[in-house]
C-alpha cells in the first residue's frame, strides 16, 4: 500500500524515489505563463477553425497571434489544455479528437493535420516553454444540467472510453465524470500521460484543480459531491477495509493519482535521459488552520482543497510534483482569503522541498469580480510575490484577458497598459 490511514490523517508508505536521476528543473530565469484554455473554445481556437471543415490554416493564425500576445507580455511559458474533456487536441489511440478543435467530438482534422506537434513547435521557436495541461476526469461541459448520465454518455464519440465502461463514470450536477475510485481509471491516466509522454517535446505535464467536483448552487443551499455520493458502490467495492471512511478512501484515490504519474514520468525520464516536469495548480487555498494542522490563516468559511480530497501539501512533502501554482485569486483586502497570507502559506511549505512554486493570478477578475477596481491589484501583487524567496514565477489565468480588445472594464484596460511597461 502507498497510503494509511487513521482518523483523518492520511500517510505516504513509500516514498522512496524509483530512480536515481535528479528532479527535474528549469531554467533560473522567473518563469512568466499563461493558461491557454480550450474547453468551450474560451481562449482558442474560435469556431471559425471548424464551422465549414476544419481550417488549418486559420488554426495556424490564431495560435501564432497567441504567441506574439506572449511576447508583448514577455511571458516564456505557455500551458495549454491538450486534454479538455477526456479528448485530445492531438491524434490518439486512447481518446477521441476533441469536439472544441474540429466541432464534432472524434472527427479529425482535414489532411493529416497534426495541431499539437504544430503549437509546440511554434512555442519552442519563440523560446517559451510548452506544459501539456490536462483535466484527468472531466468528461462532459455544463451543456445540459438536467440530463441523465445515461443521455450524456450518448452525447460523447462511440469509441470513447467512458462509452466502452459506463460503470467506471458517475454523474453530478449534469455533468460525467470518470470515478477516481475506480483503478483502471488511474491505469487510464497514467496510458493517456505515457502516449503524450512518447510522442511529443512537452516541457511538462500539467493538471488543474478538478480532481472530484466542486459543490455547486441550488436554491439556498451548497449541494456537495459527499452529499449526493454517486461513487457509494464504489467504495463498497474498493475499500481498504471496512474500518477507512469514504473521506479518506476518496482522498488516497487522488493521491493514487498523483503518484503513479509522478512515477510514470520520472520513469520516461530516466529511460530518455529526459527532463519533463509535473505540475498541477490547485485551489488557492489547501485548509485553514481551524481545518487542520498547518493550515493557512484564512477563513475556515472559505473552501479549501483539502475537502475536496485534494491534499497538495502532502505531495509537495512527498517529493511527487517539480512545481506547483496555486491559484491565488483573490485582492490583498480579500476578508476571507488575503492575497498576501494565501500567497506566504505557499512559500513557507514549499520551502526546503524540491516543488517549485508559482503563483496562479486572477488576472480574469477584472472582468468579472466587483471587487477588483484597482488597476494596480496586478501589478501589485506580482510586485509582493517577488518578496518572497520561495516563489519562482506567475501564471495569469487565462489568455483572453490579455486581449485588449477583449477588455470590458476600464480597470481591466488600465491593468493591462501597466503590465506592458511593469513586467
Amino acid at each position: 500500500m502507498l497510503f494509511s490511514y487513521q482518523g483523518k490523517q492520511l500517510t505516504v508508505k513509500s516514498l522512496t524515489p524509483i530512480y536515481d536521476n535528479p528532479t527535474p528543473k528549469r531554467a533560473q530565469a522567473q518563469l512568466r505563463g499563461v493558461w491557454v484554455t480550450t474547453v468551450r473554445n474560451n481562449d482558442f481556437p474560435s469556431q471559425e477553425v471548424y464551422q465549414n471543415g476544419f481550417n488549418a490554416t486559420l488554426f495556424k493564425k490564431e495560435f501564432d497571434d497567441i504567441i506574439q500576445i506572449c511576447q508583448k507580455f514577455k511571458l516564456n511559458a505557455i500551458f495549454f489544455q491538450i486534454r479538455p474533456e477526456g479528448d485530445a487536441f492531438y491524434p490518439s489511440g486512447v481518446n477521441p479528437w476533441s469536439e472544441y478543435l474540429t466541432g464534432e467530438q472524434g472527427l479529425a482534422p482535414r489532411d493529416g493535420f497534426d495541431p499539437l506537434a504544430y503549437i509546440i513547435s511554434k512555442t519552442h521557436q519563440a523560446n517559451m516553454e510548452f506544459h501539456a495541461w490536462l483535466n484527468p476526469y472531466r468528461l462532459s461541459p455544463w451543456k445540459n444540467k438536467t440530463a441523465t448520465k445515461e443521455e450524456g454518455l450518448q452525447n460523447l464519440s462511440p469509441n470513447h472510453y467512458a462509452r466502452r465502461h459506463p460503470d467506471w463514470v458517475f454523474h453530478f450536477n449534469g455533468q460525467l465524470y470518470l470515478n477516481p475510485g475506480v483503478p483502471a481509471v488511474t491505469d487510464f491516466m497514467v496510458a493517456t500521460v505515457d502516449e503524450i509522454l512518447n510522442n511529443y517535446n512537452v516541457d511538462a505535464i500539467h493538471l488543474d484543480d478538478f480532481f472530484y467536483p466542486y459543490p455547486y448552487p441550488e436554491g439556498d443551499k451548497m449541494i456537495q459531491f459527499k452529499d449526493v455520493a454517486p461513487d457509494q458502490d464504489t467504495f463498497l467495492k474498493y475499500r481498504v477495509d471496512q474500518n477507512q471512511t469514504i473521506s479518506d478512501w476518496r482522498e488516497a484515490n487522488v493521491n493514487s493519482l498523483v503518484y503513479n504519474l509522478h512515477k510514470t514520468i520520472q520513469r520516461y525520464n530516466y529511460a530518455n535521459q529526459k527532463h519533463v516536469q509535473f505540475g498541477i495548480s490547485p485551489f488557492g487555498i489547501w485548509a485553514s488552520d481551524q481545518q487542520a494542522p498547518g493550515g493557512s490563516s484564512t477563513h475556515p468559511n472559505q473552501l479549501a482543497s483539502l475537502d475536496e480530497y485534494v491534499n497538495t501539501k502532502l505531495w509537495i512533502e512527498a517529493g511527487w510534483l517539480d512545481y506547483v501554482i496555486p491559484q491565488i485569486y483573490w485582492t490583498f483586502e480579500d476578508p476571507l482569503s488575503p492575497f498576501a497570507v494565501t500567497a506566504k502559506w505557499w512559500n513557507d511549505i514549499t520551502s526546503g522541498t524540491k516543488t517549485k512554486l508559482y503563483i496562479g493570478l486572477g488576472l480574469y477578475l477584472y472582468q468579472e469580480d466587483q471587487f477588483w477596481q484597482d488597476p494596480t491589484e496586478i501589478i501589485r501583487q506580482i510586485d509582493y510575490i517577488k518578496t518572497l524567496p520561495n516563489v519562482s514565477g506567475y501564471v495569469f489565468f487565462t489568455f483572453h484577458n490579455l486581449l485588449e480588445k477583449r477588455a470590458t472594464t476600464d480597470a481591466m484596460k488600465q491593468a493591462l497598459k501597466q503590465l506592458q511597461t511593469h513586467l
